[in-house]
């Protein structure tokens, strides 16, 4: 008796502390992040990525406002490190834009990070780590060219994994480096989300895909699903709206002002969609040599990567 007594106590507390509005749902913080990787492995080759990470990436690059998640390259993790460098798309570029990733594995003079340790590539925005470039006390300027020497080894020695495996550009998966849309014909404003004017009869959203091996037009079977919930799981929609594949490119800015073209355009009638709030976008497209369909952005991605793919109405 006494231990279902314990039980319906048990599960009062918990309903009445469910029904009460005064606790905040975490899940409601744009803010959260995932832990930064605080493992050690000892003895870890220096000229690896695990070495690197203990000794560089980590607490040299990803300190507070710098690459902690705020912006990529992330260096909070090995596995978010190797994901946002490797065959990873340049996003600051030099002008001409002369590279295409982050690292080329095999290539110092192809990979934008090797440039970005060594020069201010405008004049402006510093020499990797900042925290190096504006401390001169700073432990990188110490050990600054054996810092530079592993760094390279890793990429000449082909950029390999944490489990040391090497990693081809055939094997990522497709991305976006651009948003792109159109109400009836005239551009949509861009703040953190699409802004879509009141009335509209026929938005076109077009997408600029990048990938480290198969050229744009290549990637096929795309479709885009909508829902009102950023936090729904996009597997369970049955129905989304075709891509379709543009004969001829248009050419936009991207994400970060840079140039880009746009192949894949998915055409709809907003009127169909709640007329207040976000809603919310996920890009399927297959990449031919890989097996599965790639969804953009992701169920795990950041909150402001998600609201990039949405779109509201505004007055």
């Amino acid at each position: 008796l006494r231990q279902h007594i314990w039980g319906w106590a048990l599960m009062a507390a918990l309903l009445l502390s469910a029904c009460d509005d005064s606790s905040d749902n975490p899940f409601d913080n744009p803010d959260l992040q995932p832990p930064i990787d605080t493992t050690l492995i000892p003895d870890a080759d220096p000229q690896s990525l695990v070495g690197l990470h203990q000794r560089i990436f980590g607490p040299q690059c990803a300190n507070s406002g710098c690459h902690d998640g705020n912006f990529e390259p992330d260096f909070r993790t090995i596995e978010s490190t190797y994901n946002s460098l490797v065959f990873h798309p340049v996003t600051k570029n030099t002008v001409p834009a002369s590279y295409d990733f982050r690292v080329r594995p095999g290539s110092l003079t192809e990979s934008i990070l090797w440039l970005r340790l060594n020069e201010d590539i405008d004049g402006q925005s510093g020499i990797m780590p900042l925290d190096a470039f504006y401390d001169p006390e700073s432990e990188w300027n110490a050990n600054k060219a054996e810092h530079l020497a592993n760094i390279s080894a890793w990429i000449m020695d082909g950029a390999k994994d944490m489990f040391g495996n090497p990693t081809t550009a055939a094997g990522l998966q497709p991305g976006i480096k651009g948003i792109y849309a159109e109400a009836d014909g005239s551009p949509c404003a861009f703040s953190q989300r699409i802004l879509v004017p009141q009335g509209t009869q026929q938005l076109n959203v077009y997408f600029a895909f990048t990938d480290g091996a198969t050229p744009a037009p290549q990637l096929t079977g795309g479709e885009v699903r909508m829902a009102p919930d950023q936090f729904q799981s996009f597997d369970t929609i049955s129905v989304g709206i075709p891509l379709q594949l543009l004969a001829t490119p248009i050419v936009r800015n991207d994400f970060f002002g840079n140039s880009a073209q746009y192949r894949h355009r998915v055409t709809f009638s907003p009127a169909q969609y709640p007329a207040s709030g976000a809603v919310y976008m996920r890009v399927f497209i297959q990449d031919p040599l890989l097996p599965d369909t790639t969804q953009i952005p992701q169920d795990a991605s950041l909150m402001h990567i998600k609201s990039y793919f949405s779109w509201q109405y505004v007055n």
